[in-house]
C-alpha cells in the first residue's frame, strides 16, 4: 500500500510520448512514400496504342434518299475549299494533287491563300474586297454560278494563285461534284477571329458562324454532296516580336487553338456533316517538327500526311445508309 501511494502517473509525460510516437510514424511513412516503388523500365511488351489520344473524328454515311435520281458517272469528283494547306502548293506535291493520286478522284483546288472561314464584315463591304475569298462568299459564287466580281478582284492581287483559283472555279460542274473538302489552317485563330457568337450561331464574322452558315447553304443547294470538314492541325502562334507560342496553351482572347477545334467539331455536328480531326489525329504537338516548315505551314511530308488521312476515309469509309430502315 505504501509503494502504491508513492507511485504517481504523470499524464503530461504520457501525452508527450504519444505525440512523439505519432510524429515518428508519420515521418517514417512520408519518407517511404516519397521513395515510391521502383518501376519496371522494360516496355518491350507494352502496346503504345493504349496511350493514343482519342480524336474527334465524326464520319457520317450518306443518306441514300439524297442520292435518289442522281446519275452516277463513275468518277469521284472532289471540290477542295479552304486556304493555305491547299493553296501553298498547287503542283504535284500539293495537297489536292496528292488526294487525287491516292483516291483516283478528279480534284478541283479552289482554295485561296490566307483566306478564312469567317468573314471580316457581316455584310459585304466594298472597301474590303478580300472578303470575296473567304468561305461564305466563295460558296455563294458557286451557288449563283457567278464569278465576275471575284475574278475581277483576284486579278488585282499580286499573288497569281488568287486568279488561278478563280479560273478553276469556273470549270467546276457542281452537278458532278460528289465530295467537298473544307480545310482552313490556324488563320482564324491567329487573326483573333471570335471562335463563335453565343447570341448568333450564324454570325458569319465568327469562325463557327461562317462555317455553320456555309455548310447549311451547301446542303440546301446540293444535298447529294458529301461534306468533310478537315480541322487545322497543331500549330503555333507568332507574335509581332517574332516570338513563338504554343497554340494549345496560348489564348489570344477567343480561346486556344484546340478550343477552335472543339467549336469546329460542334458546328460540323450541328450541320450533320463529317469532321476529320487533324489536330490530334494527323499532325500533333509530338510530331509537328517533321511535317511543318514554320509555326503554321506544311512541308511536302506534311501535305502527304494530310492527304493520306483524308484519302483513307474517302477510299474506305464513304458508306450509304437508308434512313427509313
Amino acid at each position: 500500500m505504501k509503494h502504491r501511494k508513492n507511485f504517481r502517473v504523470n499524464l503530461h509525460i504520457i501525452l508527450i510520448a504519444a505525440i512523439v510516437l505519432i510524429a515518428a510514424v508519420a515521418v517514417y511513412r512520408l519518407n517511404r512514400w516519397n521513395k515510391g516503388t521502383p518501376l519496371d523500365t522494360d516496355t518491350s511488351d507494352v502496346d503504345p496504342s493504349e496511350f493514343d489520344v482519342e480524336t474527334l473524328d465524326m464520319i457520317l454515311p450518306m443518306d441514300s434518299s439524297l442520292l435518289a435520281g442522281r446519275d452516277d458517272d463513275g468518277v469521284t469528283t472532289i471540290l477542295c475549299l479552304g486556304n493555305n494547306p491547299f493553296s501553298d502548293d498547287r503542283g504535284d506535291t500539293g495537297l489536292a494533287s496528292q488526294i487525287a493520286s491516292k483516291t483516283g478522284a478528279k480534284v478541283y483546288d479552289c482554295a485561296f491563300p490566307d483566306s478564312s472561314a469567317a468573314c471580316k464584315y457581316p455584310m459585304y463591304n466594298p472597301e474590303y474586297t478580300k472578303d470575296h475569298f473567304n468561305l461564305y462568299y466563295v460558296v455563294e459564287c458557286f451557288r449563283n454560278n457567278e464569278f465576275t466580281a471575284i475574278s475581277s478582284i483576284a486579278s488585282d492581287e499580286a499573288d497569281p494563285r488568287y486568279a488561278e483559283s478563280v479560273e478553276v472555279m469556273k470549270t467546276v460542274d457542281m452537278d458532278k461534284v460528289d465530295v467537298i473538302l473544307i480545310m482552313y489552317d490556324s488563320t482564324d485563330y491567329n487573326m483573333g477571329t471570335p471562335s463563335d457568337n453565343p447570341d448568333n450561331p450564324y454570325d458569319v464574322t465568327a469562325f463557327t458562324g461562317g462555317l455553320r452558315t456555309t455548310l447549311n447553304n451547301i446542303k440546301n443547294t446540293w444535298p447529294y454532296i458529301r461534306i468533310f470538314v478537315m480541322s487545322p492541325s497543331y500549330a503555333q502562334y507568332k507574335d509581332e516580336d517574332g516570338q513563338i507560342h504554343n497554340g494549345t496553351t496560348t489564348d489570344l482572347g477567343n480561346g486556344t487553338l484546340n478550343h477552335y477545334l472543339v467549336m469546329e467539331s460542334g458546328a460540323a455536328m450541328d450541320c450533320g456533316v463529317s469532321f476529320v480531326d487533324n489536330y490530334y489525329g494527323t499532325i500533333n504537338e509530338d510530331n509537328y517538327k517533321e511535317y511543318m516548315t514554320d509555326h503554321m505551314r506544311y512541308n511536302d511530308k506534311g501535305r502527304e500526311k494530310l492527304a493520306e488521312r483524308i484519302a483513307d476515309i474517302i477510299n474506305n469509309r464513304m458508306g450509304v445508309v437508308n434512313s427509313t430502315t
